[in-house]
């Protein structure tokens, strides 16, 4: 009986840490829709904390993939429970990175998360992956399984600015997403002079909208009005379109 409680617990733990994720294609003919999409979100959200004097703040996530693309291929074929691992950054002057297993089974994600030193992370991108094993963090247990598993390498680097707005106590979310630009064959996560190239055209933007457990029928109303169907997007699978290798 207290086997059972503890079993249920953990369950119960696992599914409060998933939360639902849409997304949206804002493209050039809709642009005037982010602009009121955006001035609205000011109004009624808090700005993200993180951003700069133009409400916005930028992200590098380094991919990884097996090396038949497994990763790609099950997103692509729109599989409903998959996964990505990412290496993420916010400053390529930071001491350390943030690893990431993002799992997801419809539109509902799961982030298991880790940091890992800066030299572990270089380590790691040149293919130690042994500096996994320096703790006993389960997220970093669960990234060497996979890593020794199915043997996953760095595949492609992503950089994009992002636009936020919170509402914390509702646990809700909303970013745009611009300039999302990727590299294929250069994975040096922490440099300044990357050679990216667009992932989309120019003035595309990518929108999500996370939330727990629901939206107040305001947002609905605006994303039903100017938004439409949510649509399976995937910047990592833009960003490797002509850098398979």
């Amino acid at each position: 009986m207290k086997m059972k409680t503890l079993e249920t617990t953990a369950i119960n733990r696992f599914e409060d840490r998933y939360r639902h994720e849409l997304k949206y294609y804002i493209g050039i003919v809709s642009f005037g829709d982010y602009q009121v999409l955006s001035g609205a979100f000011t109004r009624a959200m808090q700005v993200d904390p993180h951003s700069n004097e133009q409400k916005q703040y930028w992200i590098r996530s380094l991919y990884f993939d097996t090396p038949e693309n497994d990763d790609y291929y099950e997103k692509v074929s729109g599989i409903f429970r998959r996964k990505k691992i990412r290496l993420r950054i916010y400053d390529v002057d930071q001491p350390d990175a943030k690893i990431e297993i993002k799992n997801r089974v419809r539109n509902l994600v799961f982030k298991e998360t880790a940091i890992l030193p800066r030299e572990d992370a270089m380590e790691l991108i040149n293919g130690n992956k042994e500096v996994l094993l320096k703790s006993d963090d389960p997220t970093l247990n669960n990234v060497y399984y996979y890593m020794s598993k199915d043997l996953y390498r760095p595949v492609v680097l992503v950089d994009y600015e992002r636009e936020a707005y919170v509402l914390p106590s509702e646990y809700i979310r909303i970013t745009f997403d611009k300039n999302i630009r990727g590299s294929g064959v250069d994975f040096d996560l922490f440099s300044h002079a990357v050679h990216m190239t667009p992932a989309f055209d120019e003035e595309t933007i990518v929108m999500e909208v996370k939330f727990k457990e629901f939206l107040p029928e305001w947002i609905r109303s605006i994303l039903n009005i100017y938004m439409g169907e949510p649509h399976p997007i995937s910047k990592y699978c833009f960003s490797r379109i002509g850098h398979f290798r």
